[in-house]
C-alpha cells in the first residue's frame, strides 16, 4: 500500500465513529508520534507507567496481606 492508500483508508474508517472512538483514535495517534519523534520522551513516559503500575501492584499485595493478617481480629480480641 501506498502512503496516500494508507491515508484514504484511515480516514474512511474513521468516518461516522462515536466521539468515544475518535478520542481513542487521537490518543493512539498521539501515542504513535511520540514514540516515533521522541523516543527518549516516550521510554521515560513508559519507565514511569510500568513504574506506577508496579507500585500499585505491591500496594494491592500489601493492603491483602493486612487484611488476612487481621482477618477475626475483633472476635478474637474483644473490647472490653
Amino acid at each position: 500500500m501506498t502512503t496516500q492508500t494508507y491515508h484514504q483508508v484511515i480516514i474512511e474508517g474513521m468516518r461516522d465513529r462515536p466521539t468515544d472512538a475518535l478520542a481513542e483514535i487521537l490518543d493512539f495517534v498521539l501515542f504513535l508520534r511520540k514514540r516515533t519523534f521522541d523516543r527518549e520522551a516516550f521510554e521515560r513516559e513508559m519507565q514511569d507507567v510500568l513504574l506506577h503500575a508496579e507500585l500499585s501492584e505491591q500496594s494491592r499485595a500489601e493492603q491483602t496481606h493486612l487484611e488476612k493478617e487481621f482477618e477475626g481480629y475483633a472476635q478474637q480480641f474483644p473490647r472490653e
